[in-house]
């Protein structure tokens, strides 16, 4: 390589840093990856796959490799999550944390680590490279900067108590999911149907006010971990403010999403806290489709959880059956709602 055209190379470098630098967005962040890494490599495909397991891990090593799942996330409707234990390449990478380069018959196939806080918590895989003077070095260095602005925005998304979404990620959250749930329903994919879903831990105050706060901070915590174990990986849930919870089902229907949540309400039911006992949570749902704004959503499942919460308490409720049985009144749209499209 010329001098010339090194420097073109480190400069082509230097500009997708200051653009992976400047997002405060993690989809508008993979999208500055992939065009930094079309830009970089001449390979037949680039991948990057995001790491998950049914227990919600969120970074992998060789202790929790064997339950990994995985999804490209430079596909936009990223289809169904893979085993990671079927691509031995994927495997050796996380377990070991370094760059994995071999030679194939369609080209050479790298596989870069993106790191966590601690652990791998995604993988680059360039498929098919064809450009023998691609800088390894340097695609590392600029993953490193993907990683650390990925690991950034992350901590701004999670709630530092429950480690699950917040409140400020919320919309942006629900209206990804629904724009990729049309795009696979539109494209006759199927499985694409989404519920949502809000709850509240019945009586929480007198948690607070005989045990005090700490006690209160160890229920929501314990609860957080209940429902990490209870839903799906592809199931995306949130602390949504105070004792109040919120999660999006994906591939449910009203049905499924039903039984879903009778069964995590059953399990909070048994569930013991140290100190304080058990606990009930009332559950208000419904359907989650394109055409309805977020607010809408939100007080629809909102509207369901006060019948639960007014009737009785530790109970699941459907606003599209209270409306067929005649116990609520239908939401017209709301003022001031914000469309998802």
């Amino acid at each position: 390589m010329t001098n010339s055209a090194s420097a073109r190379e480190f400069n082509r470098y230097l500009d997708a840093i200051v653009d992976l630098t400047g997002h405060s967005d993690s989809q508008k962040l993979l999208g500055s990856l992939a065009s930094a890494m079309s830009a970089s490599v001449k390979a037949r495909r680039v991948c990057l796959y995001a790491l998950s397991s049914p227990d919600h891990d969120t970074e992998f090593n060789e202790s929790n490799v064997q339950s990994a799942v995985i999804y490209d996330q430079f596909d936009a409707d990223f289809g169904e999550p893979l085993p990671l234990e079927k691509d031995p390449d994927l495997v050796a990478c996380v377990c070991s944390g370094k760059i994995i380069s071999r030679d194939t018959p369609e080209g050479r196939r790298m596989v870069f680590p993106v790191f966590g806080a601690r652990h791998v918590r995604g993988l680059v895989a360039i498929e098919g490279l064809r450009d023998d003077t691609a800088r390894d070095d340097l695609l590392a260095k600029l993953l490193q900067v993907y990683s650390n602005q990925a690991l950034t925005l992350s901590r701004a998304e999670r709630d530092p108590l429950t480690g699950l979404y917040n409140r400020q990620s919320f919309d942006d959250r629900i209206r990804s999911m629904t724009q990729r749930a049309s795009r696979r329903r539109a494209d006759g994919a199927g499985g694409a149907a989404l519920c949502f879903a809000l709850f509240d831990i019945d009586h929480f105050k007198q948690v607070n006010d005989q045990f005090g706060h700490l006690y209160g901070d160890e229920v929501l915590t314990l609860l957080a971990r209940l429902m990490t174990r209870s839903f799906r990986h592809d199931d995306v849930m949130f602390r949504y403010g105070g004792e109040e919870f919120a999660v999006v089902l994906a591939n449910a229907d009203l049905q499924v999403a039903a039984a879903t949540l009778e069964r995590f309400r059953r399990s909070m039911e048994a569930y013991v806290f140290p100190q304080i006992g058990h606990k009930t949570i009332s559950i208000g749902f419904t359907a989650l489709t394109a055409d309805l704004g977020v607010e809408k959503v939100v007080m629809c499942a909102d509207k369901a959880l006060y019948y639960a919460k007014n009737n009785g308490r530790n109970q699941v409720r459907c606003y599209e059956s209270l409306i067929i049985e005649g116990k609520l009144e239908p939401i017209t749209q709301a003022k001031g709602d914000v469309e998802l499209f």
